[in-house]
C-alpha cells in the first residue's frame, strides 16, 4: 500500500483535486492500493506521494519524512532544487513552459508584461516567476510582479495604478484572471481590456465563461499522476536510483530505515492567506457549480436564477415539489454554501450566461 499525503489547505482547490484524480486513477489502473492522509504516514506504507503547493508546508513535511528515512514523491509545480530535501518530483517544465508563454506574447507584439495575482506562499508561483524572469531577456522589454497578498482587490488596485505601462498580463491562475476582467469591466475600462492580452495559467471551468477575454494555458495536470506512478515503479524496480524528477510541459492547451510507529507531521502547518479572500472563495464556489453534471440539477439552478418558484421548477423538471426542494438542498451542500440566495447571487455575479436557457 502507498500513502497519498495532501496539504490540508490545498486539498479543496481545483488544482489539488485534478492532481489527486490523476494520481488515484493511475494507481487503480496499476492495481496499487492506497490510502489518503493529512498528518500521519502508516508504518507499512511502501511509498509516500505528496500533493501540495505551500512552500512552508512542503518544506516542513519533506524534512520530517526525511528524518524518518522516507524519500517521498512530490507532485507540485516547482523548481527542482528549491527545497534542499531528499525527494523525487513531478513538476512543470518551468523553463520550457515559461519560454512558451513569453514567445506567445512576443509573436503577438506584446512585450510589456504584468505578472498578476502571484502568491508568494506558493512554491508553484515562485517557480514560475523565477522561470519568467530567467527567460525574458531578448524577448520581453519589461516585466512587473503584482502580488496577491490575500486580497485580489488589493492586487487590482496596485495594477490599476500602473496598467497603462503594460500590453499583456500573465495571470497566475484563472481566478485571478476572472477577477481582473470583472474589475476592469466594472471600472469602465473596456478599451484597456481590449488592448491587453491576458494569459492565464491553469484551465478551470470558470475560464470557459470568459473565453473571449482569456487565453487559458493547459498545464496538463492529468499527466502528473502517470508520471508520479512511473517514478514509483522505477524506484521500486531499481533501488540504486536515489531520486528522479520528471517535468511536464504546458501547451495552449532506495532503501530506508523502517519506523516502529506512524509518522506524525506536527510541524506541517499552512498559513496561506489567499484562501481567506472572499472573492476567491466565491469563484471557487462558481467552479463547483460548473462541476455539477446532472442535467436536472443544472435546470433547477437555471430556473432559480430566472426567478421561478418551486412549483414552476417542479413542472419544468417533471419533479414533485419535495423533489425540487431535495435537489436544491443537495446542490447547496455540494457547493458548500449557506442557502439558495447565495447560490443565485454567485451564479449571477460570475456565470452570467448560466440561467439564459432554463
Amino acid at each position: 500500500m502507498v500513502t497519498i499525503l495532501t496539504e490540508p489547505a490545498y486539498s479543496e482547490s481545483m488544482w489539488c483535486r485534478a492532481l489527486y484524480q490523476s494520481l488515484t486513477e493511475r494507481l487503480r489502473q496499476k492495481r496499487i492500493s492506497f490510502c489518503e492522509m493529512y498528518d500521519t504516514v502508516p508504518v507499512n506504507s511502501e511509498a509516500v506521494f505528496i500533493i501540495a503547493a505551500d512552500y512552508n508546508w512542503i518544506k516542513a513535511t519533506l524534512t520530517e519524512l526525511n528524518l524518518s528515512g522516507i524519500k517521498p514523491i512530490l507532485i507540485c509545480n516547482q523548481a527542482e532544487t528549491i527545497l534542499g530535501c531528499n525527494y523525487s518530483c513531478v513538476c512543470s517544465d518551468i523553463t520550457g513552459s515559461m519560454k512558451y508563454l513569453l514567445n506567445n506574447l512576443k509573436a503577438d507584439g506584446k512585450t510589456r508584461v504584468a505578472l498578476y495575482g502571484v502568491n508568494t506562499s506558493s512554491i508553484s508561483d515562485i517557480g514560475r516567476v523565477d522561470g519568467l524572469f530567467a527567460q525574458k531577456d531578448g524577448v520581453i522589454d519589461s516585466m512587473r510582479v503584482f502580488v496577491n497578498d490575500g486580497s485580489l482587490q488589493n492586487c487590482y488596485r496596485k495594477f490599476s495604478a500602473e496598467s497603462d505601462n503594460f500590453d499583456a498580463v500573465i495571470c497566475f491562475n484563472d481566478f485571478a484572471a476572472v477577477s481582473l476582467i470583472r474589475r476592469l469591466e466594472a471600472d469602465g475600462e473596456g478599451g484597456k481590456l481590449s488592448r491587453l492580452k491576458i494569459l492565464s495559467c491553469c484551465q478551470t471551468k470558470i475560464s470557459s465563461c470568459y473565453r473571449d477575454r482569456i487565453i487559458s494555458i493547459n498545464m496538463n495536470l492529468e499527466q502528473y499522476g502517470k508520471a508520479a506512478v512511473f517514478i514509483y515503479e522505477k524506484l521500486k524496480a531499481h533501488p540504486y536510483i536515489s531520486q528522479m524528477t520528471l517535468n511536464v510541459s504546458w501547451n495552449s492547451e532506495q532503501s530506508t530505515s523502517p519506523t516502529s510507529s506512524p509518522i506524525s507531521l506536527k510541524s506541517a502547518r499552512n498559513t496561506d492567506r489567499i484562501y481567506s479572500d472572499k472573492e476567491l472563495n466565491e469563484m471557487i464556489t462558481a467552479e463547483r457549480i460548473l462541476e455539477i453534471d446532472s442535467a436536472t440539477d443544472k435546470t433547477v439552478i437555471a430556473c432559480l436564477c430566472s426567478g421561478k418558484s418551486v412549483t414552476e421548477i417542479a413542472a419544468a423538471c417533471f419533479l414533485t415539489e419535495s423533489g425540487v426542494k431535495y435537489r436544491i438542498k443537495r446542490i447547496i451542500e455540494k457547493c458548500r454554501i449557506s442557502d439558495k440566495a447565495e447560490l443565485i447571487s454567485i451564479v449571477k455575479r460570475y456565470l452570467p450566461d448560466y440561467g439564459k436557457n432554463p
